[in-house]
């Protein structure tokens, strides 16, 4: 574990100092919350709808017309709807951010969305761990999701030799990537039989959500589709193979997008990371600040910023997890003023922009050496 010997955080540097920064930032909140109410039901609502409906085209182009033309335009429409369901839906929702509609369609705690990773784990390891512990080093594993070098605080080893093309895959399976990262399989290496006894409590559910997945876009829907061609006299076996890799590619459309938007929001220059025994007793000031360093911004607009669920206002989701996602850009603004008036930096760029730099991240920490990105919220 690295030692307290990084950089000084920038911002504000005494209690008074943090407790004003601080206070506008908790303002800014109560601001914003007081206006959500029947807009924001509206809106996402609607996006239910939209969702479905993408969903229903895209499935229904997928069994009706195997290897024509349209078919092209279903897995197009079904992995639309999945990306959806994914960023501005699912995420936003497990996050409470709908919690006081009293809906259960919208109930964060009850939702499961169209990802192999069940939603119990997810709100542990991301809206727990993630969220609370941003890029603490050690306590934080969404920081490279223990599989990934992207800091010289981090040793070096042989294995990072390969983490390029390793993340190109990642990006390809990134649903099942996340299913199994709550399971901290990386560490079968340093705590063998902890790691083993943590995956044997934990697999019975990470197979069933598993499993459930694979068996609704892999198995049902592929066997729904031979039949549908059967009937209509284009082959059992056109139907079944069109319906099978039309949900592949709609899932590869999903992952690569998910990945991406992640990536860009969490990697690329300018993050900092901190250490772990600087966490206890931070100020409410310490731990804004560990949010904003930690998260970075996508510029774009209105439709960029849904199709990424408003994970493209990243900093402003770490600030304010529970805020209705569709705020972020009406409070980024403000918050941006907030950084600059009190010296600490805000990450954003477009997005070819942010991921040139998560690329070169994560080739340069394949090598020995790298960046330094060990951050003191405070002396110790």
């Amino acid at each position: 574990m690295p030692q307290a010997t990084g950089q000084v955080c920038p911002g504000p540097q005494t209690p008074e100092g943090l407790a004003a920064f601080a206070a506008e930032l908790d303002q800014l909140k109560s601001d914003t919350m007081a206006k959500v109410g029947l807009e924001d039901a509206r809106y996402i609502t609607r996006l239910l709808w939209v969702i479905r409906a993408c969903e229903s085209a895209g499935r229904a182009l997928l069994l009706t017309a195997p290897w024509w033309p349209t078919w092209w335009l279903g897995a197009a429409l079904l992995g639309l709807s999945k990306c959806l369901q994914n960023m501005e839906f699912g995420h936003n929702v497990m996050h409470g951010q709908y919690d006081w509609m009293n809906d259960p369609r919208f109930d964060g705690k009850s939702h499961d969305w169209d990802s192999a990773c069940s939603k119990e784990d997810w709100r542990h390891f991301h809206n727990y761990m993630h969220h609370h512990y941003t890029n603490v080093l050690g306590l934080d594993r969404d920081f490279g999701y223990g599989m990934l070098r992207l800091s010289d605080d981090t040793p070096w080893e042989r294995r990072n030799l390969t983490q390029a093309p390793y993340a190109i895959v990642v990006a390809l399976l990134f649903e099942w990537a996340i299913a199994i990262h709550n399971m901290e399989v990386e560490r079968l290496r340093t705590d063998r039989e902890a790691t083993r006894a943590r995956m044997r409590q934990l697999w019975p559910h990470v197979k069933a959500k598993m499993w459930l997945q694979f068996k609704k876009d892999y198995v049902l829907w592929p066997l729904l589709g031979g039949v549908v061609s059967l009937v209509a006299g284009y082959g059992a076996l056109n139907g079944l193979l069109g319906v099978l890799l039309g949900n592949v590619l709609a899932n590869v459309i999903r992952n690569v997008w998910t990945f991406v938007v992640i990536f860009c929001g969490h990697f690329t220059d300018g993050i900092h990371t901190f250490d772990p025994a600087l966490v206890p007793g931070e100020s409410k000031g310490h731990w804004y600040i560990r949010q904003i360093l930690g998260s970075s911004n996508i510029r774009g607009g209105k439709l960029f910023h849904i199709m990424t669920g408003n994970l493209s206002h990243q900093i402003e989701h770490h600030l304010y997890p529970d805020m209705p996602a569709r705020r972020y850009g009406e409070v980024a603004p403000r918050v941006r003023e907030i950084c600059q008036r009190h010296g600490v930096p805000y990450n954003t760029g477009s997005l070819p922009g942010q991921f040139l730099t998560v690329a070169r991240r994560i080739l340069r920490h394949s090598l020995p050496g790298g960046e330094h990105t060990l951050t003191l919220t405070k002396v110790p």
